[in-house]
């Protein structure tokens, strides 16, 4: 399969090299300067503009790495296009960009994926099987703990948590169900940072699962599963197989194990709830629904014809009070009036239809003018 590269994250290049390996190819590659001056396997890619991806028929799938806004802004020009695209998360995506890249697939019937590689690390697809065929019983609990070093040993800050659990809370969904509760934590605030970030996510019928974050000397990464039969621990290590089925998955189209995109709009969706927990300080619900672009059609031609009707409700309501304060009467009358030549209730006897003196000889006097 031919690809292009689009974006300059160094994330790209274990599945660039991971590509090479199985035999693909990348024949284009667009808004990554950055990578093609200091990595060797992005400076042999030819450099083009992300538009000439649109119309190159040579390009069959596109490797989406990188968080500006032109690049954000291309995937989804190229999403609307047909190209395939394999996306690497990051945070600058956030849910609104997720979900709008997800009404272009339901539109265009697209491939998108995102390159969630623990879902391929041998031993987590192992866990996963064993998991699934129950051979650990019941299981009751998920725990990722991270270790994130740091130079300066400084707390740790709001984006790197979140960076850091991205793809975390994939792989505890993954295992572990739809978690539709999500409640977070931080530990030692100061106004640098925490010490410590503590995600927990919850669903009927589902195991807890909890995320934890804090400084360390050291890159440390650990799962441990819960089970009726007892934990099961595993570290992890960077594994090279894990990109490269990857990318086999992705080519191939048809892997039992591969994420879908809506995958990743649940990740964006419980990141977002996470920022509403610590905000009000409380558990958040969440509620998923599949997207298409009828349904976003229907939801605004509603709200656009309620906000019809309540806006003739208002116009009604006024145009009535203003018609009491106006003169109803036409210029006729007013001048009839005006003049004493205008008969009233009171010129008549009462319940009779004949005028009363006064009024009849006011009438002789309106004739004789």
């Amino acid at each position: 399969m031919n690809f292009a590269l689009l974006g300059d994250d160094v994330a790209a290049v274990p599945l660039i090299e991971a590509a090479l390996a199985t035999g693909q190819r990348f024949v284009r590659a667009a808004l990554a300067d950055r990578l093609h001056a200091t990595h060797t396997p992005v400076a042999t890619i030819p450099k083009c503009s992300w538009e000439d991806l649109l119309i190159d028929d040579n390009v069959e799938a596109v490797l989406v790495a990188g968080d500006s806004d032109e690049v954000q802004t291309a995937a989804k020009q190229l999403a609307s296009a047909g190209k395939p695209l394999l996306i690497v998360p990051r945070l600058s995506f956030g849910a609104a960009c997720a979900y709008e890249l997800s009404l272009i697939r339901d539109d265009s019937h697209v491939t998108l994926m995102p390159a969630f590689s623990l879902r391929f690390d041998p031993e987590l697809v192992v866990l996963s099987q064993r998991l699934a065929n129950r051979e650990h019983s019941e299981v009751r609990r998920l725990q990722v703990d991270r270790e994130l070093p740091s130079a300066s040993n400084a707390p740790l800050t709001e984006t790197e948590i979140n960076a850091a659990s991205l793809e975390d809370i994939d792989l505890l969904q993954w295992l572990g169900g739809r978690f539709d509760q999500v409640t977070a934590f931080r530990s030692g605030l100061t106004e640098h940072g925490c010490s410590q970030a503590t995600l927990t996510l919850a669903g009927a019928g589902l195991p807890d699962a909890t995320w934890t974050a804090r400084r360390g000397s050291a890159d440390v990464w650990r799962l441990t599963v819960e089970t009726d039969r007892g934990p099961i621990t595993l570290e992890r290590s960077v594994h090279p197989q894990s990109t490269v089925e990857l990318m086999a998955a992705f080519v191939a189209g048809n892997a039992p194990n591969a994420p879908e995109w809506s995958d990743a709009v649940r990740v964006f969706d419980v990141l977002d709830a996470a920022k509403r927990s610590l905000r009000r300080r409380r558990t958040i619900d969440l509620h998923f629904e599949t997207l298409s672009e009828r349904q976003q059609f229907k939801t605004q031609m509603t709200a656009i014809g309620c906000g019809m009707l309540m806006l003739t409700l208002v116009l009604m309501l006024a145009l009535l009070g203003l018609g009491s304060l106006l003169e109803s009467r036409d210029r006729a009358v007013r001048d009839a009036e005006a003049s004493g030549l205008f008969l009233k209730a009171s010129d008549f006897e009462a319940q009779a239809t004949t005028l009363t003196a006064a009024a009849e000889s006011r009438l002789d006097v309106m004739a004789g003018r």
